[in-house]
């Protein structure tokens, strides 16, 4: 009996691993295998010994094994989304659906294994649960990868948009999780237990993608759409800017001739002090009224991804609303970016959203300098500060200087950047100004 729960507990251990690996590549996290390993370990070490004393018909011996094996999946599974949370995502919610999900993979792909076990599979047999636990993770590996590839992490952040969804995919996801042993029940009655399981396992999978499928269609859909309907919006502000940079031209040239006439005067009459007056409140005017829009419109031809142009003019044309003064610089071509476009347009959105939202009070200046040389972009985006910033909290849920239920953008911004290996941030504060740089590297996982 020891030598069996031994053999069940390592060969479980690596069990655990997939499934918290698994997560990683549901939530489109970067896999922290260190702290994956030791949770898995502890993990393990826990729940193994009782879930194979309970499959064995050690405990609770008046419950029938059927429904047993089912309460004790689900106990294990409980676990593991506790490490989940703590250890990867602090986010109920995502844990929840992404754990539920990788816990039914995990648990179709075990079985899907017993095609390959050469006589009936049993819990304490060396031999089984090596070549069960290789298949294993090999079969992990490509499904991690396609599982990445489909962009399972976008459902996640779509589900959590509306409450509807999110519970609806959570209560899918444990179902799910349990289903195998529905039908297994079904599986004593058949001879060849083996491949029973193997079909059991292989069948779900199928049945689950195609109703994953099924359920995500709407959502994708409309979500296509909102984005669809935001890109045809930014776009329309792009294209009023320039109309009303043409209006303001043509205004301005329309009274271009009375001004050649008041200073043809002072000329005549030799008032050079009245001329550079004149002529210094005219440039003024001019860059005021029309010299910023088209510098703004000038540096935005550097720009050739066209969402993000858009955006950025939408941006623009708020400030200019709000008589915010701002500078903006794009140094080199940007024509692409290693990073979701959605991600990025966010990102983008949530930096420049606080900076209007911090001038709106001092009234004062933006600058925004966007670059792309060396297989990287960088945007960086300041404003003035007229108080203190706690740097440790500024990305903390909540944390604003505005005061309470605000706080929430720097938070998203992290949580969507610390999804890619390639792209970093920094925040810092230098001669009254409060800085926020995120530089995307050339390639991302």
């Amino acid at each position: 009996m020891i030598y069996a729960i031994m053999i069940y507990t390592a060969a479980s251990y690596f069990t655990e691993v997939v499934i918290h690996y698994l997560s990683c590549r549901i939530l489109g996290r970067r896999v922290p295998w260190p702290k994956l390993l030791l949770a898995a370990l502890i993990l393990d070490l826990l729940v193994s010994p009782m879930v194979y004393l309970g499959a064995a018909g050690q405990i609770f011996t008046f419950i029938p094994i059927t429904i047993l094996s089912y309460f004790l999946d689900m106990t294990a599974l409980l676990f593991n989304l506790i490490s989940i949370y703590l250890v990867i995502e602090r986010n109920i919610a995502k844990t929840a659906i992404a754990g539920t999900f990788a816990y039914f993979i995990y648990y179709q792909t075990y079985l899907i294994t017993f095609f390959f076990i050469p006589k009936q599979y049993t819990l304490g047999s060396l031999e089984n649960q090596c070549i069960s636990i290789t298949l294993l993770i090999i079969f992990t590996y490509f499904i991690g990868k396609i599982i990445t590839k489909i962009d399972a992490c976008s459902f996640i952040e779509r589900c959590l948009k509306k409450k509807r969804y999110c519970v609806m995919a959570a209560l899918i996801g444990f179902l799910l999780s349990g289903s195998p042993h529905i039908l297994l029940i079904f599986s004593i009655l058949h001879l060849d237990y083996n491949n029973t399981l193997a079909v059991v396992g292989l069948g779900l999978l199928f049945l689950s993608a195609a109703f994953f499928r099924y359920l995500t269609k709407n959502i994708i859909h409309d979500e296509n759409e909102k984005a669809q309907q935001s890109i045809i919006a930014q776009q329309t502000a792009y294209i009023q800017n320039l109309e009303e940079i043409q209006k303001d031209v043509r205004l301005y040239r329309h009274d271009f001739k009375n001004m050649m006439s008041g200073m043809y005067l002072d000329i005549k009459e030799g008032k050079t002090e009245a001329l550079e007056r004149y002529m210094h409140n005219m440039l003024d005017e001019f860059d005021q009224s029309i010299g910023a829009k088209i510098q703004s419109a000038n540096q935005m031809m550097n720009i050739e991804i066209i969402e993000l142009k858009s955006l950025l003019m939408t941006k623009i044309s708020q400030m200019h609303a709000l008589n915010i003064p701002c500078h903006v610089e794009v140094l080199y071509p940007v024509r692409s970016c290693h990073m979701k476009l959605q991600d990025l347009l966010r990102c983008v959105g949530i930096l420049t959203d606080n900076a209007i939202e911090a001038v709106k009070e001092t009234r004062g200046d933006i600058d925004i300098i966007l670059t792309a040389q060396n297989h990287q972009v960088v945007f960086l985006i300041s404003n003035p500060i007229s108080g203190e910033i706690d740097m440790n909290r500024i990305s903390q849920k909540g944390y604003s200087t505005k005061g309470k239920g605000r706080g929430l953008g720097l938070y998203s911004y992290q949580e969507i950047t610390q999804q890619y290996q390639n792209v970093s941030c920094a925040a810092f504060c230098k001669s009254g100004r409060f800085y926020q740089e995120i530089r995307i590297g050339g390639y991302h996982s």
